[in-house]
């Protein structure tokens, strides 16, 4: 059927899902002189940094916290000059990234197909020739030389025939979801004299940081925590549920002076991100439960009085699904020994961070103190085994299920996408497969444009 199919368009590299990896990887290959056009299924770029409203950027736990991204220079000082964004830009608005992601995929002339899903590929033995998108026009080819799958499921990959993994292999069971969300209307400055006042009334100060202008609170299950006995009390009362506590965190946003965003409710039930009836469950049941949350917010908390909601993400957060198997999966080891590589692309120390339940934030062992407290992740994570034109940025690429949940954030997601783009770039100049490609080159190349790795 594909070969009776339109042809939308041809480019020479087509980045597969506009997130924070794809809107990297788009930048940085479109800068490397090609024509370069991202599919996306929501409106605008960013993915869960923007539409699931993922604020702030985790700190990679390495000193002087290098991002390995030259493209998160350019980024941090345009949204931090629009004003939505602390100095570091970690602490970011959603939707001003939004804007400057966007401009910045603009001005390096990078096209976008918005409101369209990918629906299959097109091979030609090992190699793809176009995918199959859909929109309201229809069923459409995009042809292209190069394609880099950034979805975070891995949809290109799977459809194109790669290996994969899913899960946690001791349960086959993915990391909880999240439907985040941000409330508005709040004093910050009330809400800050009450946080101080509950350090003082229970004697516990965890989780918490009072200070208006950089607002943090949090209760995640088990343990002592500032704000732990409000929600009990509110649990006891029957105004919020057990599972309320098991995951609840709040920031502050730069630039709205009234608001605070949510990272919770999590769904620790029906939590397959690939499973379209589980990511409705968590639609409709977040929203009851973000609802709930809110009453909470007025009822027990001062400087809520006036609360309400100003947004809930139209895309659901998603931890984990399938993690593509590439030249190299980066492994448990390869984090807990700290393992460092010739192509490495990115560097990272943040910890094992498996949601449930249960949290587990702690490594399965003891690292090895090579005097380099951080672990990479090497360029062959990217190029996808069995398909010759194919690179996988993100979440979804290769990593076991522990190395996964470290190297799903957004500082690395940033890097694999950039080295992605890189990559691809370099591989079409050179005529060769990105197997074939030399991973050093590629991160030097990084670090000629501003990239900043620990020596």
């Amino acid at each position: 059927m594909s070969n009776k199919l339109p042809v939308y368009c041809r480019a020479d590299i087509v980045v597969c899902g506009g997130g924070t990896a794809g809107a990297f990887a788009a930048i940085a290959a479109a800068e490397q002189g090609k024509k370069v056009l991202v599919v996306e299924q929501y409106g605008s770029i960013g993915g869960s940094a923007t539409n699931a409203l993922v604020t702030p950027i985790m700190h990679t736990h390495i000193d002087g916290n290098p991002q390995c991204s030259y493209i998160s220079n350019k980024v941090r000082d345009r949204i931090y000059a629009y004003g939505g964004s602390d100095a570091t830009g970690a602490r970011f608005d959603p939707l001003m990234l939004k804007i400057v992601l966007e401009e910045l995929c603009v001005e390096a002339g990078v096209k976008f197909l918005y409101h369209t899903y990918i629906a299959d590929v097109v091979k030609d033995g090992s190699r793809i020739t176009g995918i199959v998108v859909a929109n309201k026009k229809g069923l459409q080819v995009v042809e292209a030389d190069t394609f880099i799958d950034c979805t975070g499921d891995g949809d290109v990959s799977v459809l194109a025939g790669a290996e994969y993994t899913k899960g946690n292999p001791e349960t086959g069971k993915c990391q909880p979801i999240s439907l985040r969300y941000i409330v508005g209307g709040i004093d910050l400055a009330a809400v800050g004299k009450f946080f101080k006042s509950e350090i003082e009334r229970t004697g516990v100060n965890a989780g918490i940081n009072p200070d208006p202008a950089n607002i943090y609170a949090a209760v995640t299950g088990a343990g002592k925590w500032t704000l732990g006995d409000l929600f009990e009390q509110a649990i006891a009362n029957g105004d919020l549920d057990e599972e309320d506590k098991l995951y609840w965190q709040a920031f502050n946003i730069p630039g709205r002076k009234d608001s605070i965003a949510f990272n919770n409710p999590e769904i620790f039930d029906d939590v397959d991100g690939t499973d379209p009836d589980h990511l409705t469950k968590a639609q409709l049941e977040g929203r009851r439960r973000i609802y709930r949350q809110l009453r909470f917010y007025k009822k027990y908390m001062k400087g809520f009085e006036n609360a309400y909601i100003a947004e809930i993400a139209p895309m659901v957060g998603v931890r984990e699904t399938r993690n593509i198997v590439a030249e190299y999966v980066l492994t448990a080891e390869d984090l807990l020994c700290r393992h460092k590589f010739e192509d490495a692309i990115c560097q990272s120390n943040y910890p094992v961070d498996i949601h449930g339940k249960s949290l587990n934030f702690q490594s399965y062992g003891k690292p090895i103190d090579d005097g380099k407290p951080y672990y990479e992740i090497p360029f062959r994570s990217l190029v996808v085994k069995g398909i010759d034109n194919l690179l996988v940025a993100g979440r979804c690429l290769g990593a076991e299920f522990l190395a996964q949940s470290s190297l799903r954030v957004q500082h690395s997601c940033r890097a694999s996408g950039e080295a992605a783009g890189i990559g691809a770039a370099f591989a079409l100049d050179k005529k060769v497969l990105p197997r074939e490609l030399d991973g050093k080159e590629v991160r030097d190349e990084m670090e000629k444009r501003g990239a900043v790795f620990k020596k």
